[in-house]
């Protein structure tokens, strides 16, 4: 580079015309030859030296100060980049290579070992050794309103203590960016379930006291259940999740970091400047200094594309388009698909529940809405069943819900048998009792089966007359009831009953015989 020297005579035409017009330094730049920068060089140092642009001409001594100003020197040689920068090399590559840091962060770690450079050199240094990542062309997003679309992503943080489990556990990022302001929220977690995604982002609308109108999703399982590029299906626990709040959940195609690009390096963001070198005791301080982050740190920096503040922006401009959020806490229902068995029940949660036969019979898929207090059973829409929820290896099972062929089999409930035979007819019910009636009614229970098959074999008419013949002689026994069916004889009549005594037999005696009348003929008869 040629260094020119600005004679003393140009410095005093400079302050001349500076003095004695109210050009600018643009037109003093064309009226003196000499460049913007060097006009502004002359006039900053005349006004430290106590020239005023309305003051007095320059005195010999403020002319001569100007013109030293200009007087070339020796330079002071530095050493070329490569020569700085190669005994670091081998370190820079593994930065950017294996832990893949960007390149601000490889600049922040170079100056802490006392290493200035700047960031175009550095990048022209890793650029000409072919060490950066390749990208891709991409088109610049349009611009959004405020309060308009948020984009959410996840990525792995590392590894911190877990006391619930007393063991270091992998910690990832849920993060969420506003399009408009930059403005980000960050939430730690340990797993990306549907009720954990849920609380995150309960905390993301609280932290933004909002909800923007449109949130770009990841493909995670918990909200999308198909990745479709074309028509992907949400999840019915998260679209629910939606409806309740009123915004509207935009997914991306798999393996398309593109169409999320300002949460996609907001996430290496994160990860290099706030948990990489950080100390953190657990979730919970995780997630309180990922907060402080984010409004000291994150919204306080100048933003690389906007060139502004993300919080001022947020506050100023997006806060108030956003859609109200009101803080009420939300109960996650979880969505599944089941198959009804052949005992008549869906499992779900490690407990089952009945199905009602007439409306899902054995093999029908259905699907499951439970909350921590009810389980909704849904066939095609419809709700078919709603039971309490049970904890792990429960069971809820209404009666109704079984064949009425197979009700009684399946209560072993002698009552109940009871009450099936008396609606049969009376006299069944009557037989019913007498057998189901003792103080072991459990004994017999087979044999109350086995009495309601029969009227299902023999129907009800002959049963009932089978019973009326077994209970006018006293015969509380099924086998011997079962054996009158099938000799039909129940149709006979029992034989009449007559009122005279009984004939005297041959060798019968008179009563009298057997009296005793007193003590005394009874020694008598002892004596003879």
């Amino acid at each position: 580079m040629v260094f020119k020297e600005v004679s003393r005579v140009e410095i005093s035409e400079l302050i001349r015309r500076w003095q004695a017009t109210k050009d600018s330094n643009r037109q003093l730049s064309r009226a003196t030859g000499l460049s913007r920068s060097t006009v502004q060089k002359y006039i900053h140092a005349a006004l430290a030296c106590g020239l005023q642009r309305d003051g007095p001409p320059p005195t010999e001594k403020q002319l001569t100060a100007l013109v030293r100003i200009g007087v070339a020197g020796p330079r002071q040689v530095t050493k070329p980049i490569d020569e700085i920068l190669a005994p670091r090399a081998e370190r820079i590559q593994r930065w950017i290579q294996k832990e893949r840091l960007c390149l601000t962060r490889v600049q922040e770690l170079l100056k802490k070992d006392n290493c200035l450079i700047s960031y175009t050199s550095l990048r022209r240094f890793v650029a000409k050794r072919g060490w950066s990542f390749s990208h891709g062309a991409t088109v610049r997003m349009a611009d959004t309103p405020p309060g308009e679309v948020a984009e959410m992503d996840f990525g792995r943080l590392g590894l911190i203590w877990d006391p619930v489990s007393g063991r270091r556990r992998l910690a990832w990022a849920l993060l969420i960016v506003l399009l408009y302001s930059r403005h980000c929220f960050l939430w730690p977690l340990f797993r990306q379930q549907l009720v954990d995604i849920i609380e995150g982002l309960e905390q993301t609308w609280a932290f933004f006291q909002g909800m923007p109108r449109y949130l770009v999703l990841d493909n995670f399982p918990a909200a999308v259940a198909g990745p479709d590029p074309l028509h992907p299906r949400l999840t019915l626990g998260f679209l629910e999740y939606a409806q309740k709040l009123g915004f509207f959940p935009d997914t991306t195609r798999v393996r398309h970091p593109q169409d999320k690009p300002h949460v996609e390096n907001s996430v290496r963001f994160v990860r290099e400047r706030f948990f990489k070198g950080g100390e953190f005791t657990d979730l919970a301080d995780l997630r309180a200094q990922g907060r402080h982050w984010c409004l000291e740190v994150a919204g306080q920096r100048v933003h690389g594309t906007t060139r502004r503040l993300p919080l001022v922006v947020f506050r100023d401009e997006e806060q108030a388009a956003l859609l109200p959020y009101s803080g009420e806490p939300y109960e996650v229902a979880d969505w599944h698909n089941a198959i009804v068995h052949q005992d008549h029940h869906i499992a779900y949660g490690y407990a089952i529940y009945s199905v009602p036969d007439s409306l899902c019979p054995p093999g029908t898929n259905v699907e499951v809405r439970a909350d921590t207090k009810l389980v909704r059973i849904y066939h095609r829409g419809a709700l078919v069943k709603v039971h309490p929820r049970k904890p792990r290896g429960g069971r809820s099972t209404d009666p109704a819900d079984y064949p009425k062929a197979l009700t009684p089999y399946t209560t072993r409930a002698p009552d109940h048998l009871r009450h099936q035979a008396a609606q049969l007819s009376p006299a069944i019910g009557a037989f019913a009792d007498r057998l189901l009636g003792g103080p072991l009614p459990w004994a017999v229970l087979r044999q109350g089966h086995k009495l309601l098959r029969m009227a299902e074999r023999y129907t009800p008419g002959r049963l009932n007359a089978a019973c009326e013949k077994a209970l006018a002689v006293d015969l509380i026994d099924v086998r011997r009831v079962e054996h009158i069916l099938k000799e039909a004889l129940e149709e006979e009549s029992l034989p009449a009953t007559s009122t005279l005594p009984p004939p005297p037999g041959r060798f019968a005696r008179p009563g009298n015989v057997f009296a005793i009348r007193n003590s005394q003929q009874v020694t008598t008869m002892v004596a003879k």
